[in-house]
């Protein structure tokens, strides 16, 4: 087995369903980690015993003050890794490869500051949500950089910490995650890294297991605070206007629907897209919303405390 310094990195809150399968996975993976860090936000299930079970380290934080960006960089403090691999709990790697060739193109390439891999849906996942993995997560790599934000528009920042790789160095010498975002972490620390003339790496056979079951109201919420988000990140915003994705978005999925036959999807395909289009148009506008509505409509209440 290869061996890189790899520390991987596990944000939990009552994980006991999928943990274990995770921990199980990583312990194949090709490559020797260096360590695995789970950092949990006082679950009330059997989550905590699996991790020390498992001889991973635990770190424990108040459920109150899980933030995306802040809980991440507390676990990354202190960690020995070159590489700092963020995977959420419901994400499981498909096979053994997946962190090599995560980290492979970081390896050859020392201008790369982060990269992410590619998500699959679960068999369960219903039809629109295969859809949306598809679309959003190609079968052919790239590596992205400066010369892509004319072409890409804000997709050039694309990036998911449920699979993704950061160089330490470079992380830390960027800051680390923004601690006063609501979401989108990834997105806003891959957009200061591309500024700062590093690159982002897509790393189509880095694949991991990871999809959603939202409902309608599920995904409302989370529109809502993407446009939250944007609206506190007004220089993303202005990459973000291209009303061409979302209409290619929208023909794409009607067609993978259509010809797949699933002819009830369509109508869910039409209530979901315009939850995301009242959600987004609400958090843009999230300051003139009393605090108590916006906080009740918010998928992360925490950061409205």
């Amino acid at each position: 087995m290869q061996h890189i310094k790899i520390s991987v990195i596990i944000p939990t809150l009552n994980a006991q369903g999928c943990l274990p399968p995770l921990l199980k996975r990583l312990a194949e993976q090709s490559v020797v980690l260096d360590e695995a860090i789970v950092i949990d936000s006082e679950s009330k299930d059997a989550t905590a015993k699996i991790v020390r079970d498992a001889g991973v380290r635990l770190l424990s934080i108040p459920q109150r003050e899980f933030n995306h960006g802040r809980t991440r960089n507390i676990a990354a403090r202190g960690v020995n890794g070159e590489f700092l691999v963020f995977l959420t709990q419901d994400a499981l790697p498909v096979d053994e490869y997946m962190l090599k060739n995560l980290v492979d193109p970081l390896e050859k390439d020392p201008e790369i500051a982060v990269g992410y891999g590619r998500q699959i849906a679960y068999d369960w996942a219903r039809p629109m949500e295969k859809f949306v993995r598809s679309f959003n997560y190609p079968k052919v790599s790239k590596i992205k950089g400066r010369d892509d934000i004319k072409t890409l528009g804000v997709k050039a920042f694309f990036c998911s910490n449920a699979c993704a790789i950061y160089r330490r160095e470079a992380f830390w010498k960027l800051g680390g995650f923004r601690e006063d975002t609501i979401m989108n972490e990834d997105m806003e620390f891959a957009y200061r890294a591309i500024l700062g003339g590093y690159k982002v790496s897509y790393a189509a056979d880095a694949c991991v297991l990871h999809s959603h079951d939202y409902t309608l109201f599920q995904q409302f919420k989370r529109y809502v605070d993407i446009g939250v988000f944007f609206s506190n990140n007004r220089v993303l915003k202005e990459y973000a206007k291209n009303e061409s994705e979302g209409l290619k978005y929208i023909i794409q999925a009607s067609v993978f629907l259509y010809n797949n036959k699933e002819f009830r999807e369509l109508i869910y395909l039409f209530l979901d897209t315009i939850v995301r289009f009242l959600g987004y148009k609400v958090g843009s506008c999230y300051r003139r919303l009393p605090g108590n509505i916006i906080k009740k409509i918010s998928m992360n209440k925490n950061y409205w405390d």
